[in-house]
């Protein structure tokens, strides 16, 4: 795929039909995600708007109180916003951002990386990574498989590459932002599909905080759960939320993990490690504080999910081989 004749094209497009756009789309206003980024930024903080097209956005980033700066390859696009009174407006590469380390509080990037070709992901969000100061990031994405050539017969086509929710989760991971939420909305055109509305926070160098569930059967078995990244078995848990205390955070991944509602029996330990890189699909040394905890099974049935290929019960002296570094030893301690 000739990635220049693919932006290219996009861009043509997008200048023969800025003004029919800006027309369609000039008042249709995402006041729902504008209000959720906004709960993560002060006002008078400065925003790239990535993608800025007619000025939408920028204009009620404004009202809201914060600085804003539009950035967008279409001409035509930029024209519109001008015309409409959005500024200031940068023409330039949403994968080479002419602006330096730092330089911003929040990214927003509505439905304009959907048009990078999808090996195309992970640089973009590096550079939105690279220009915050310690900051958030929006960025809407359309659910589904694939690439492909879209328009209207009345319309220039345009590219569009489309992502799996885990998709778009582990491209912000790679790039180092924390995810914070994350929801699928509607398509405002009733086209079918959904868009995937994600914020993300530049990440701290500091080790991720996160809970084990332990989960023990009247027989003694621990109930394992093969990931499905890696392929090795695990006992379940997950990173805390911003919002919860350690204990919810194992109850809401077993239950995430498994269908199964638990009941925190002890505290089994704390652990600080450091996984090697090969473990995970980033490739990159992961630091973890861990919390473990032994639980106990109140309702729900096990099932399978996009994280999870197989459920396993083992008796602590008959774990198996392929199961992932540290949890052993939490096993055992879980056990006596």
């Amino acid at each position: 795929m000739n990635l220049n004749d693919v932006t290219q094209k996009t861009i043509q497009s997008y200048n023969k039909q800025a003004a029919a756009y800006a027309e369609r789309w000039g008042d249709f206003l995402l006041d729902e995600e504008l209000d959720k980024f906004m709960e993560y930024l002060k006002p008078g903080g400065l925003i790239l708007d990535v993608g800025s097209g007619p000025g939408r956005d920028m204009r009620a980033l404004r009202q809201r109180g914060y600085r804003v700066i539009g950035l967008d390859r279409s001409a035509g696009m930029l024209q519109e916003a001008t015309k409409r009174g959005a500024g200031p407006l940068v023409m330039a590469d949403m994968r080479r951002l002419p602006f330096a380390k730092h330089s911003f509080k929040g990214v927003w990037a509505s439905a304009s990386l959907l048009h990078l070709p999808k090996n195309n992901l992970l640089p973009a969000l590096k550079e939105a990574n690279r220009v915050l100061e310690h900051g958030h990031l929006y960025l809407a994405l359309k659910d589904g498989q694939g690439e492909t050539w879209l328009g209207a017969e009345e319309q220039e086509p345009r590219f569009f590459a489309f992502y799996h929710p885990a998709e778009v989760e582990l491209a912000l991971e790679r790039a180092d932002f924390h995810v914070l939420s994350r929801r699928l909305t509607p398509d405002g055109a009733g086209r079918g599909r959904h868009w995937i509305n994600v914020i993300g926070w530049t990440k701290l160098v500091t080790p991720r905080v996160g809970a084990n569930a332990i989960i023990f059967n009247e027989a003694g078995q621990t109930l394992l759960t093969r990931r499905a990244d890696n392929g090795l078995w695990c006992v379940p848990g997950g990173h805390l939320d911003f919002d919860e205390d350690i204990r919810q955070t194992a109850v809401r991944e077993a239950l995430e993990e498994t269908g199964l509602r638990v009941e925190i029996e002890r505290l089994v330990g704390m652990y600080s490690v450091t996984y090697p890189a090969h473990t995970f699909p980033e490739k990159r040394r992961r630091g973890m504080f861990i919390v473990a905890f032994r639980c106990r099974v109140l309702g729900g049935e096990l099932t399978l999910n996009d994280e999870v290929t197989e459920f396993g019960w083992f008796y602590p002296q008959a774990l198996p081989d392929d199961l992932i570094m540290f949890h052993k030893e939490r096993i055992l301690a879980a056990a006596t």
